[in-house]
């Protein structure tokens, strides 16, 4: 049961809810799927970016489908509609709490004109998992064009989408990463690696006397290897070295090197690194002495140190201004 780390989050998270939410609309949401069928195609991501009145109403943008982006709300009942910024009226996109078997009237771009609840415990099987407790939906009257079937989870949206798109063509939506409510809440398995500065912007105090801890700045760098396979992951260092940190300037010139006043045992280690999130930290001083480094804009770059090439960097952009 690989789905089990979805719902315990998300049924804490909502225990006060009278209901479901199978489609969240706040502002920085995100849904990622991967496009498959007949014709496959890339990647299909989903964005609600802002939010705004009509009539007295507050809708949310949907950005990112292939037939427009689109003004959502949803109503007490847990409706959802699409705001017809030319019309001025709403069109119902999604009756979910509609009687499990009956036929309802919709305006989805995508479809024919019909909905119906199949189900509310569904069985799903995709990229981030299987389990049960999916709500089905499709219309029932689709042949040769239209949606056939789609399945949402609480809290997360919509997991899944099989639609004939022509003669025996079809295409399908596989939800690989959803981020509701400022959380990720679900993605397949995994390998990432990436690097994050405490700041983007670090000023250095250049009124006299000159205090050292003042007049030059420190970056703190987080850099972190993320795996969420169920297998871990086996990585070789020629030494006790496990990561390196250095500062460019934007002439690509090297100012900063991490490791340059350490001592590393010269021992060839291989490490495992299983399911979770493995960090280190990094602590940089931006300048020598008193005298900070010069203002303008640098980089960081972050990789680990394993044996033979680089396979796992990050880099960030920062910028150094001096306050007189």
């Amino acid at each position: 049961m690989r789905l089990a780390w979805v719902l315990p989050f998300v049924l804490c998270a909502n225990a006060a809810a009278q209901q479901p939410d199978y489609f969240p609309l706040h502002v920085g949401n995100q849904w990622v799927y991967r496009v498959g069928g007949t014709r496959p195609a890339e990647p299909l991501v989903l964005s609600i970016t802002r939010g705004e009145l009509f009539d007295g109403r507050h809708y949310v943008l949907l950005e990112g489908w292939t037939r427009g982006n689109f003004w959502l709300r949803q109503d007490e009942k847990g409706d959802l509609y699409r705001f017809n910024t030319e019309t001025r009226q709403d069109e119902l996109w999604y009756s979910f709490f509609a009687e499990p078997g009956r036929v309802y009237r919709n305006q989805l771009p995508w479809c024919c004109g019909q909905g119906r609840v199949a189900s509310r415990d569904a069985e799903f099987r995709g990229p981030i998992g299987s389990g049960r407790g999916a709500l089905e939906v499709g219309d029932p009257t689709v042949f040769q064009i239209g949606l056939v079937k789609e399945l949402f989870l609480p809290y997360v949206g919509l997991v899944s989408r099989f639609e004939n798109v022509g003669g025996p063509a079809v295409a399908t939506y596989d939800l690989i990463y959803a981020r509701t409510g400022g959380v990720t809440v679900v993605e397949e398995p995994q390998v990432s690696f990436r690097l994050t500065l405490d700041g983007s912007l670090y000023y250095s105090d250049q009124m006299p006397p000159l205090d050292p801890r003042r007049a030059v700045p420190q970056l703190t760098a987080r850099i972190t290897l993320r795996n969420t396979q169920p297998q871990p992951l086996r990585l070789t260092f020629p030494s006790g070295q496990l990561f390196e940190l250095v500062i460019r300037n934007d002439k690509g010139e090297t100012v900063h090197t991490w490791s340059a006043n350490k001592l590393f045992p010269q021992v060839v280690q291989s490490l495992e690194f299983g399911h979770g999130e493995h960090s280190y930290i990094a602590v940089a001083r931006l300048g020598a002495g008193d005298r900070p480094l010069p203002e303008g804009r640098y980089t960081a770059e972050a990789w680990l140190t394993t044996q033979g090439r680089i396979v796992y960097s990050a880099t960030a952009g920062f910028e150094i201004m001096h306050v007189f």
